[in-house]
């Protein structure tokens, strides 16, 4: 993770993913919230069939990986080669958040992997999904009526915002010229003084 905040605002917008990745935040919503933590339990975790990526992950399973970057580039409009660099920024992210929140991204990315059979009663996964596809799904999950699910939107959204804003690559389209801290110099007008020793004032400014 970087020293400095990668963009304005980076530190709220962390902030809120902890809020949002907590299981009281989704129990708050009603029943539907209930229901979503319950199915989330019941999914499958294993990541067998879903690719390795180019270097290991801090936390992030190879599944999780690929359901957080496909629902990035989506939400994005992004092409696929920014999946990795977007994604390896998560995994630190998550990495360093308190563990009741590390569990909750875990339900919740299974919620999203599997939840087109509960939601579109669709026979493959999100990842499996055609692009447009893909894209009606997520759009389901923004406008649901489910409070829920909106919640779990909001989360994936600002882990997309969060993982893409960090890659300087990214700052010239948004006008941003990226932190000052260590790369430009700060030069300072004032003039010091030079020092005299003690002895040599005068005795009525040694007596103050």
């Amino acid at each position: 993770m970087p020293s400095v905040a990668p963009f304005e605002g980076y530190e709220a917008a962390r902030a809120a993913l902890a809020v949002d990745l907590t299981r009281r935040r989704l129990l708050a919503t009603g029943l539907g919230g209930a229901v979503l933590l319950a199915f989330g339990a019941l999914l499958p975790a294993g990541c067998a069939r879903y690719d390795p990526t180019s270097r290991s992950l801090r936390f992030l399973t190879r599944k999780e990986f690929a359901v957080v970057t496909q629902a990035a580039v989506r939400i994005l409009g992004l092409p696929d080669d920014e999946r990795e660099g977007i994604g390896f920024f998560i995994d630190e992210l998550l990495a360093t958040l308190p563990p009741t929140s590390q569990g909750q991204a875990r339900l919740m990315l299974r919620v999203v992997e599997h939840g087109t059979h509960l939601f579109d009663l669709k026979a493959k996964r999100f990842t499996r999904l055609a692009p447009v596809d893909q894209d009606a799904y997520l759009q389901g999950w923004m406008r649901s009526t489910l409070g829920a699910r909106r919640v779990i939107f909001r989360a994936l959204k600002t882990l997309a915002a969060l993982g893409y804003y960090a890659q300087s690559g990214s700052w010239e389209a948004v006008g941003y010229e990226g932190p000052w801290l260590g790369r430009l110099a700060a030069e300072s007008t004032h003039v010091f003084e030079e020092p005299v020793a003690l002895g040599d004032l005068p005795a009525s400014l040694r007596s103050r």
